[in-house]
């Protein structure tokens, strides 16, 4: 990645050991894409599958980062998990600081790159989308104003939650989720 990315950390994966289903261990753990790939491509099921999510991860990473010179991803979803199902798609939250000054550019940049709901579409055999996520609907990209504690404090809770197989968060179960800054 570019000059921005953090190095893998030496001694090996700054990554905790997975539980027994397969889940992070609860918190926020800090991650380089080096050790992503490692963990939840090269050492998870579906690896083939998974490294196709993976590398447009990375190429989204690329395109976010030009627009936001600096900025945090909170990565989650069934991508960080070593379940018997392979991922439908990687899950992120965009922490964008404000004290950045997007200008308009940067946010028609940016905006393409982010998750939509309920989406119109004029002219085409298509005319209503339910939700449109980028990179071809393998990564689901969610802005987080940074620092405002309203909106981390959702996104932890929404990341640490533990979803059953009819999609509704386990009372009582929580998981951990990764963290890459730039």
């Amino acid at each position: 990645m570019g000059d921005g990315w953090r190095e893998p950390t030496q001694g090996g994966t700054v990554i905790p050991a997975l539980t027994d289903s397969g889940l992070l261990p609860p918190g926020r753990h800090v991650a380089t894409l080096a050790e992503i790939k490692e963990i939840f491509v090269e050492q998870a099921p579906h690896a083939e599958h998974r490294g196709r999510i993976f590398r447009a991860f990375e190429l989204y990473a690329e395109m976010v980062q030009d627009v936001l010179e600096r900025g945090t991803f909170w990565v989650d979803g069934g991508f960080c998990t070593h379940k018997e199902a392979p991922p439908a798609d990687l899950d992120l939250a965009v922490l964008i600081d404000r004290s950045l000054n997007l200008t308009e550019k940067d946010i028609e940049q940016l905006v393409p790159l982010l998750t939509l709901k309920q989406v119109r579409v004029h002219g085409g055999p298509v005319e209503w989308a339910e939700r449109v996520q980028p990179m071809g609907g393998l990564i689901d990209g969610f802005p987080v104003d940074a620092g405002v504690p309203e909106q981390e404090q959702y996104w932890d809770m929404l990341w640490s939650s533990v979803k059953g197989p009819d999609g509704e968060p386990v009372p009582g179960l929580v998981k951990g989720y990764l963290e890459v800054s730039w």
